[in-house]
């Protein structure tokens, strides 16, 4: 098969191997596949993982989202346990087993949902925050369960968009958004940078200082035409940064003057550490909804999930908030693709109808993610590699752009590779770190706007975080001793 375009017209010639598919399979069975070694990775490594007993040569992943650091405390609500009668095990949450294996209502359990909206919502992440018109107060009819928060972020597009129209996303960004949008439904997305740089030793490289929403950044992209919604994640991953209130409500503003919708990925917001005003010179996250007073309207929607707050990446629990009925009814509409099971529902509500272990578990966990950022942060500075300091999440961005003027231009790489691309050096050096077994997200794939940065996810047990430092710095030093 090959691609003709012509006149911006795009036409497709058949081949056997695509007999009988829709030209929106053959667009992405035919799309670009990008850098195939930086695409298997993350497989390779988690084949041969690294243990201090038994595999101590072995891959340490730094890049994959999670967070295994409160599992001793989590599993007081996953266990089974006894009921007391003839030694069976019943679920924790204390669920009826039969309710288990029957079909729930769309949308989600209606307890989980009252539970969402007052207990997680308004009493945790918009902190007890009550509008004065209690209109506003957030309602069980306008929280959504899904299976995770990725089926109902792509929804989202899909309820805005229409194929190759366009989402804004301040980068750098979690680089899957790109995926969820284009994969099956054909939105694009661009970039809109707010990394600020600045040379304070005139030493001719310039580092990152603070993050902006430029409101010009984004009426230059608006200009080009098929801008239809914006996604804000934040707490940002891959930085870590916390963006400032008052940048986020005149971004609002901007939107709903343009009339295009905005969308709030807050699925970090309880994964902050430091103290109120956050943690090393970070800003304190306040969500959307305190933003705005409680009033989104019709141009502002929230998504979250239990994820990361909440360490459940593999329960797959997400949940959408909106005050607009038009799109709560599309979403419910289309709810039944992606729906919640019902053993994972029931352990988000044996999580949140117990308020003194939600409130210990939250605290406990962010006690948790700030001593080790702590520990991976000190020991950076012990190895003298320079990052962007951290205000929340599970990850920081490694700085190691000093070292890329000793790659050479002219590399060889597999042939998926362009070394014509200024990301070429950032390239060869995310290989020879993961040559030397350590797996890490290179910045080019969260759309940095200059090359040399890498997420670093810290949430694991400290030998991991240890060896994996400390391989990174033999190549990252070897390379700057040169």
């Amino acid at each position: 098969m090959k691609l003709n375009i012509d006149n911006n017209t795009q036409t497709m010639d058949y081949n056997s191997e695509y007999e009988g598919f829709s030209d929106n399979a053959i667009r992405l069975l035919s799309a670009p596949k990008g850098n195939s070694k930086l695409a298997m990775a993350h497989f390779i490594a988690m084949s041969d993982l690294y243990n201090s007993k038994n595999n101590p040569n072995g891959y340490i992943s730094l890049g994959i989202a999670e967070n295994v650091l409160s599992y001793d405390i989590l599993k007081e609500k996953l266990i089974f346990e006894s009921d007391g009668n003839d030694g069976k095990e019943i679920m924790a949450a204390a669920a009826p087993l039969q309710s288990l294996t029957q079909y729930s209502e769309i949308g989600g359990i209606p307890q989980l949902r009252e539970l969402i909206a007052k207990e997680l919502l308004q009493n945790q992440i918009f902190k007890g925050y009550k509008p004065t018109n209690e209109k506003l107060l957030v309602k069980k009819e306008q929280i959504l369960i899904s299976g995770g928060a990725t089926p109902l972020l792509e929804n989202i597009f899909n309820l805005f968009c229409n194929q190759d129209e366009k989402c804004i996303i301040p980068s750098p960004f979690y680089p899957s958004f790109v995926y969820d949008a284009y994969q099956r439904f054909g939105v694009k997305v661009i970039a809109a940078k707010s990394e600020i740089f600045k040379d304070p030793l005139n030493k001719g490289t310039s580092e990152i200082i603070d993050f902006k929403l430029d409101l010009k950044e984004f009426e230059s992209l608006y200009n080009q035409g098929g801008v239809k919604m914006v996604l804000l994640c934040n707490p940002n991953n891959p930085t870590g940064y916390i963006f400032k209130p008052s940048e986020i409500k005149e971004l609002v503003k901007w939107c709903r003057n343009k009339k295009i919708h905005f969308v709030s990925d807050e699925i970090y917001a309880l994964s902050v550490f430091g103290s109120e005003d956050g943690s090393d010179g970070g800003n304190e996250f306040k969500s959307i909804y305190e933003i705005l007073e409680g009033d989104l309207g019709e141009y502002v929607h929230v998504l979250n999930g239990f994820s990361k707050d909440f360490c459940l990446n593999g329960y797959r629990i997400g949940y959408f908030y909106s005050q607009n009925e038009t799109v709560f009814r599309y979403m419910l509409s289309t709810s039944a693709f992606y729906s919640c099971s019902n053993i994972a529902q029931y352990t988000a509500i044996n999580i949140l109808k117990d308020r003194e272990y939600l409130e210990r578990f939250i605290k406990t966990n962010q006690s948790n993610l700030k001593e080790s950022y702590e520990f991976a942060s000190n020991l950076l500075n012990q190895y003298s590699i320079p990052f962007i300091k951290s205000s929340s999440g599970v990850f920081l961005s490694l700085d190691l752009r000093a070292c890329l003027k000793y790659l050479p231009n002219d590399t060889t790489t597999d042939d998926d590779q362009d070394n014509t691309d200024p990301f070429s050096k950032e390239i060869k050096l995310w290989e020879e770190i993961f040559k030397n077994k350590v797996f890490l997200n290179s910045g080019k794939l969260c759309y940095f706007e200059k090359p040399g940065f890498f997420r670093l996810v810290f949430t694991l047990p400290k030998d991991f975080i240890e060896q994996g430092i400390k391989r990174i710095a033999q190549v990252y030093n070897s390379l700057l001793n040169k």
